[in-house]
């Protein structure tokens, strides 16, 4: 039976769905009402009103603590640092004990939230989650605090439509606060506001009667990360008081190029841009895509978050700039999104596999690996960042800094990159929260200090008002003039890890082994033991099978059916679910497993709101291709470790897949005893197999556990595969049935044509 690495699957999963932006609201079922019946009974109103408050206080309670809990067991820094975190609960557990209403409660939540002082720690209101046509949203316009359970459930499910009206119909600007004013910096052709004579580097006063003073000295009171709260006021401004609703209009005054006051009334249109579809964890966001040709054939895309409608429109736009001399990436004001995209977008621009940094968890750290994909880019590229750039921005703009492929143009970014996830609380509220923190290539820390740029421009109006974006004149100024920067060397990733925890020479040292070979060719087994491709051929052409071994095997063998009822079958299809945890955060997916003799293999792993992630050996190369991510051809000892899973009946094959075995002693597995043997393939490195000394199946494969064996056609199979983070339960077998080869080859896409 095919091994899925179901701890991969997982971490792919969770990363994919990193984001600056807001969670996806969770929905719940509809509530059922019991039908009327002659034993039914009425509570009097004082009973109902003391059951909704009881239920509301239990509510709010529940909340605080999953809030409290979550940050405890899943904080990247377990000191938190500094921050005593159990003796903010004993500070804020009386005080939501008093609150008297959600709203009330939400707020000290985020209060709580902002002793950390980090980014990416968040409570997002109900009333802050659009509603989109798919959610099948009623309007909700109420500004109440219904305090019955079901009415609050039935608003937090159903999101705000009014929210997402303002997200989309405006008048089509671009502000920037610039030395405490807001300029308008960019109009969108043919929009209201170009009809209405607006102008790039004109001053708004006020909006529908309230001072630009005001407006700000509001968001500075309701700021709740202060850094990158005071970054997002241009687009707050804009969804909170230029946006409204359709067939409305918005009441401007403002200065215009010889500072004379002006008045205008400009009708709100839908806006060119579009909501996302919501997926499992962020609801629907606002997102502009602009591509277009730049003097002397430059070109420039622009696209405000990192969501996944952006990827076939950046498919698009670099296959019609492949002549291009270079192109220009606007992420000003990018407030960043999934992190599949910046694994996705660097595949289509690197030109050879760079590390882009690494996350640092409590489980450990990650790499953020770039592999470049088939149609990359291989022009010149300038990148355009300022201080609304955030999350997955800043890792793009600062990974193509680090890896020499990009010159940064503009002002320094936000400093908010911490990964992190969500989950949607009792009361509709979501928890974002931050679960790993975030170092660059070349060892900096991004939080709080954010990306430099290689050419440091600002915005000013005097320039505005001249129809010139100086940022962007730099940053094709850059692409004509100067010569494509020789690429940086990408540390080894054990140098970054080292360079984590601040040990500069234990870097240097682990990027050679103590046999004086390249860390690149050592891997490290699943037991933690040192092995490499060239000691695997030696041991596996020196001890062969301990003759201890033999009755082990074959025992196994016999137990799951021998080996004459495995070599009837040419082929296996299963089916089942996977379910998983990581940092807090649970997902699942429907797995189907392919298998056909004599050496092809695949895992197709569906998850709804992401796509279906490929695993596959064709019996000529092996591959993982990512929705999002891009396609990767497997090589190396893992290459070899999947083609020992793509042998067809691998079970009834370990003699001839592991010439090397050797009887290592007994451990308890699962209570019971079982017989560990140290297997080493021709290539590849050692794995250990745990078998059970009385019934004779393999029940572990170094950190994979074999459980619920089940006979189908006359073998035994395991229908349940899990690790220490992730469950694989297969619901159904079937045998030799016809599958064609091509359900093992990649998926035609913008990653692989």
């Amino acid at each position: 039976m095919q091994r899925v690495r179901p701890l991969n699957i997982l971490l792919i999963i969770l990363f994919a769905f990193q984001s600056a932006a807001n969670g996806q609201q969770v929905r719940q079922g509809p509530t059922t009402t019991p039908a009327p019946s002659q034993t039914l009974t009425t509570p009097a109103p004082a009973q109902v009103a003391k059951s909704e408050e009881a239920a509301a206080v239990e509510r709010r309670s529940e909340a605080f603590e999953i809030v409290w809990r979550t940050v405890k067991e899943n904080h990247f820094d377990p000191t938190f640092g500094g921050v005593d975190w159990d003796a903010v609960h004993a500070e804020f557990a009386p005080l939501v004990g008093r609150a008297q209403s959600d709203r009330e409660l939400h707020a000290l939540l985020q209060q709580m939230l902002n002793r950390l002082g980090q980014s990416h720690f968040n409570i997002i209101p109900p009333e802050s989650i659009p509603s989109t046509d798919e959610d099948g949203a009623e309007d909700d316009r109420a500004d109440s605090d219904d305090r019955s359970t079901g009415a609050v459930e039935k608003r937090h499910r159903r999101g705000n439509i009014e929210l997402a009206e303002r997200m989309t119909y405006g008048i089509g600007i671009d502000l920037r606060v610039i030395a405490g004013a807001a300029i308008i910096t960019r109009v969108e052709p043919n929009s209201t506001a170009e009809r209405a004579g607006l102008r790039t580097g004109f001053v708004l006063r006020s909006i529908g009667g309230r001072t630009l003073a005001g407006i700000l000295k509001l968001y500075e009171r309701v700021a709740v990360y202060e850094p990158a709260a005071r970054h997002q006021v241009p687009a707050e401004i804009l969804v909170d008081f230029v946006n409204g609703p359709p067939g409305t209009s918005v009441r401007l005054t403002y200065l215009d190029a010889h500072n004379r006051l002006r008045r205008a009334i400009v009708p709100r249109e839908r806006l060119s841009g579009e909501l996302t579809p919501t997926v499992p964890s962020l609801p629907a966001q606002y997102v502009e895509f602009d591509s277009k040709r730049l003097r002397g054939g430059v070109g420039y895309i622009r696209f405000n978050l990192f969501v996944a409608p952006v990827l076939e429109k950046f498919c698009a736009a670099l296959r019609s700039m492949r002549d291009a001399p270079g192109i220009v990436l606007d992420l000003r004001g990018n407030r960043g999104g999934l992190m599949a995209l910046v694994y996705g977008l660097g595949g289509l621009l690197e030109t050879r596999d760079v590390s882009f940094g690494v996350m640092r968890t409590r489980a450990g750290w990650f790499e953020m690996r770039i592999r470049p994909q088939r149609a990359a880019y291989r022009g010149q590229l300038a990148v355009l960042i300022d201080g609304g750039t955030q999350s997955a921005g800043e890792i793009f703009a600062g990974g193509l800094q680090d890896s020499g492929r990009a010159t940064v143009v503009g002002e320094r970014s936000a400093g908010a990159t911490l990964p992190s996830a969500v989950k949607e609380l009792p009361t509709g509220a979501i928890l974002q929260y931050a679960f790993a923190d975030f170092v660059t290539a070349s060892g900096d820390l991004l939080e709080g200090k954010g990306v430099l740029p290689d050419v440091s421009v600002k915005l000013n109006r005097r320039s505005l008002l001249a129809g010139h974006d100086p940022q962007l004149e730099a940053a094709v100024g850059a692409i004509q003039t100067h010569a494509r920067r020789d690429a940086l060397m990408s540390p080894p990733p054990h140098a970054l890890a080292a360079a984590i925890a601040g040990d500069a020479t234990r870097a240097e040292d682990l990027t050679k082994t103590n046999d004086g070979t390249k860390s690149s060719d050592v891997t490290k087994t699943n037991d933690g033991t040192k092995s490499s491709a060239a000691g695997a051929k030696k041991n596996a052409a020196g001890a062969g099978i301990d003759p201890q071994v033999e009755p082990v095997i074959e025992k196994f063998v016999e137990a799951v059916g021998g080996r004459e009822a495995f070599e009837r079958l040419t082929s296996r299809v299963s089916k089942g679910t996977f379910e998983g945890t990581f940092g807090g955060v649970k997902v699942n997916g429907a797995v189907e497993l392919l298998e056909k003799s004599p050496d092809k293999t695949a895992a197709l792993i569906s998850v709804s709101g992401f796509g279906v992630i490929r695993r596959a050996y064709t019996g000529l190369y092996g591959y993982q291709q990512i929705p999002l991510f891009g396609f990767q051809q497997i090589e190396g000892d893992e290459l070899a470790d999947m083609k020992l899973s793509a042998e067809f009946n691998w079970f009834v094959k370990l003699k001839q897949l592991y010439p090397t075995m050797t009887l290592k002693g007994r451990e308890k597995v699962g209570g019971s005893d079982a017989f560990v043997v140290e297997a080493t393939p021709t290539e590849g490195h050692a794995t250990r197999l745990y078998f059970d000394t009385q019934t004779g199946l393999l029940v572990r494969k170094d950190k994979t556990y074999f459980e619920d064996y089940r006979e189908v056609d006359g073998v035994k199979l395991p229908f349940r595969e899990r690790d220490d983070f992730s469950v694989i339960t297969i619901n159904e077998v079937k045998h030799n049935l016809p599958v064609d080869d091509a359900r093992f080859a990649e998926e035609k896409n913008c990653f692989t044509q």
